[in-house]
């Protein structure tokens, strides 16, 4: 949400919710596993990629 605020767009234009429960199921922990998640290619990789993986990372460690 932050992301989508600060470039001024809509949430779903990040990424989809299907994309995000995506995220949620598998928890990727590499470029490969996220870059292999619907939705995620290798625009948004570039752009989120080391974003979500710090955010699975911190997740994970809870």
């Amino acid at each position: 949400l932050r992301i989508s605020k600060e470039m001024s767009v809509p949430a779903y234009v990040v990424f989809t919710d299907n994309t995000l429960i995506a995220i949620a199921e598998s928890l990727p922990d590499d470029d490969a596993a996220l870059v292999a998640i619907p939705g995620i290619g290798a625009r948004k990789l570039e752009q989120y990629g080391a974003d979500v993986l710090g955010l699975v990372r911190e997740r994970q460690k809870s």
